[in-house]
This record gives structure tokens, C-alpha cells and sequence, in this order.
């Protein structure tokens, strides 16, 4: 097990009990708890780091409880918290799509790591929405744009970054659990397949044009099978052009069966979202490369245990 250090308002606390942390793709804030004989404010930092100072989780405490004597009970979340609760109001004229990310957290003090290059601009006025949905909003125009792909945001570290999805195949639990078969190591996983969320044929339509011009692309195989499932979506193509491709590429991304996998296993502290883990596991019938979707650690006396939903990755 990895060995970490916790530290309020940056001095080290050796009395933590029963430290979590989780995150997930859908959220920007990553969470943590744990409980005290101590007490603490509102607010204080909170960070957990490695032996070797690298930091896993940075955030402040927003909630504490006390359920029995002498006993604090502490949970809050790094600055994506900041990300979720704000609403604003701006407005912004041609410009950079990531120097407007950028300038949103500069205005709600919210620190800022790795932004990649989104050079497609954006002039909208944004108002009665929080800074999650705007994030959310500009980061779709990026994509359609062929700006970004295959990225995560995480706030894990303190500051807001936008990273790239990343394959490690080193992870402690990957080689004690899909080597060797330990049920030490694994709890037996659980396996989801679902057409619930699958589209096989796709409506682009340009919300900019009065005759409400449209783009469909449709997968007879897939509708003959499965039965029409049809997804609608309007651009303005002020804003995104080339809707033949951006029909195409949403018919790839949809028109396949959902496939996901939770199982707990011995933990390392890399295994977050975004992360790719090469899985070979006959014994359940899987294998290939899985994109971590949430994670949560949990350290029981002198092991660290993580469960994980994970899902097949294709590029």
C-alpha cells in the first residue's frame, strides 16, 4: 500500500481515521471524508499526499458531523466545488474557447493547471447558469469543432485542468488481480450491458437557419436489430460547421451497447477517471482497454482498497 500523509492547513495530522476519496467523470468536484478526535474549521485546507510529496487530492472542508463522543466526522471537495456552485453572468466576443475557460476561473479565483489549445472562438452571453454548465457548453463547442477529444477535467490537485485520457499498465491492483487471479486482490465484479442509452440514427439540425436545415445519418443494421432509437440535437452554425461530420461522429459515439464494469480491488492511488487500464480477465470475459469512469479509495487499517466502474475503450 502506497503510504500518504495528511495535511490540515498544511501541518501534518497523524490521527486520521478512516480517510475516502472519490471522483467521477460526470462531476467536477472529487470528494473526501474522514473522522478526527480533533476539530476543525469550516473550510481549512485539507490534502492528502505521497510519501514523496506528490499530491493526490487538494481541497477544503465543507461539512463536519459529530455522532459520538470525542469523534469529528469531516467531508468536502477540491475547487471544482467552486466550479459546481457558482452561477454567473459573463458575455464574451470571439474569443479563444480555452481563454475563456481560463478567464472564468481567473474571475472566480479558481486556480488554473493544464488547458490544452481550443482555438475555435465563442461570443455568447452566458447568464442564470452555474460555471459547471458553461464549462460543459464550451467544451462541446471544442469538440465539434475537432478542437479536443478523449479528455477529463479534474480538479484533484488543487486547480482546474483539462487533461488528456492516459493508459497505465503498472497499477498495483492490474498486476496482483488480472495475473494472478487473487480473490485477495478482487471482489467479484459486477458486469452491466445496456441498450438503453443507444442511438442509431442522428438528426443534426441548424438552429441558425430558418428553414431549420438538417443532416441524418441513420444505421439500418443497427435499427433492423435494436428498433429506431433516434437522437436530435441543433447547432448553430455560427458557432459549428460541417454537420455531416458532426452527425457521423455522434452516430460512432452512440450506436454501440453501453457496457460497464464495477469491482473493488486492492487500491493505487493512480486509478482515477480518465485513466485507461488494460484488463485481461478470461475468468469473466473481458478484455481489452477500460476507461475508469469513478473511483473510490478507501484505507481499512493498513490497506487501501478502490473501487472502480469502468468502461470498454475504444480510440
Amino acid at each position: 500500500m502506497t503510504a500518504y500523509k495528511y495535511l490540515i492547513n498544511g501541518a501534518e495530522v497523524k490521527n486520521i481515521i478512516s480517510p475516502e476519496w472519490s471522483d467521477d467523470l460526470k462531476n467536477y468536484a472529487n470528494t473526501f471524508s474522514f473522522s478526527t478526535d480533533s476539530t476543525y474549521e469550516i473550510g481549512s485546507m485539507f490534502q492528502i499526499i505521497t510519501e514523496d510529496g506528490e499530491i493526490v487530492l487538494k481541497g477544503i472542508i465543507t461539512d463536519f458531523e459529530q455522532n459520538e463522543l470525542n469523534i469529528f466526522q469531516y467531508s468536502g471537495f477540491d475547487c471544482g466545488f467552486y466550479i459546481n456552485q457558482n452561477e454567473i453572468i459573463e458575455q464574451f466576443k470571439k474569443i479563444k474557447i480555452s481563454d475563456a475557460i481560463t478567464k472564468l476561473c481567473q474571475n472566480y479565483e479558481i486556480p488554473v493547471g493544464t488547458i490544452p489549445e481550443m482555438t475555435s472562438t465563442v461570443t455568447e452571453i452566458f447568464k442564470d447558469k452555474t460555471l459547471s454548465e458553461v464549462f460543459n457548453q464550451l467544451i462541446e463547442y471544442a469538440k465539434s469543432k475537432g478542437c479536443i477529444k478523449d479528455i477529463y477535467s479534474t480538479c484533484a490537485k488543487g486547480k482546474f485542468e483539462i487533461l488528456s485520457y492516459e493508459t497505465i499498465e503498472d497499477l498495483t491492483g492490474y498486476v496482483g488481480i488480472f495475473s494472478m487471479q487473487s480473490q485477495k486482490t478482487i471482489s467479484s465484479p459486477s458486469i452491466k450491458v445496456s441498450m438503453q442509452d443507444l442511438k442509431n440514427r442522428v438528426i443534426i439540425a441548424d438552429s441558425s437557419d430558418k428553414k431549420l436545415t438538417r443532416i441524418t445519418v441513420s444505421d439500418s443494421e443497427s435499427i433492423s436489430k435494436y428498433g429506431l432509437l433516434q437522437d436530435v440535437e441543433t447547432l448553430d452554425t455560427t458557432k459549428a460547421n460541417n454537420l455531416s461530420k458532426i452527425a457521423s461522429n455522434k452516430l460512432t459515439e452512440l450506436n454501440k451497447l453501453s457496457k460497464s464494469i464495477s469491482m473493488t480491488m486492492l487500491g493505487d492511488y493512480r486509478m482515477h477517471k480518465g485513466v485507461i487500464m488494460p484488463i485481461e480477465c478470461d475468468e469473466f470475459g473481458f478484455k481489452g482497454n477500460f476507461l475508469i469512469t469513478s473511483s473510490k479509495h478507501t484505507i481499512d487499517g493498513q490497506k487501501e482498497l478502490v473501487s472502480v466502474a469502468v468502461e470498454m475503450y475504444e480510440e
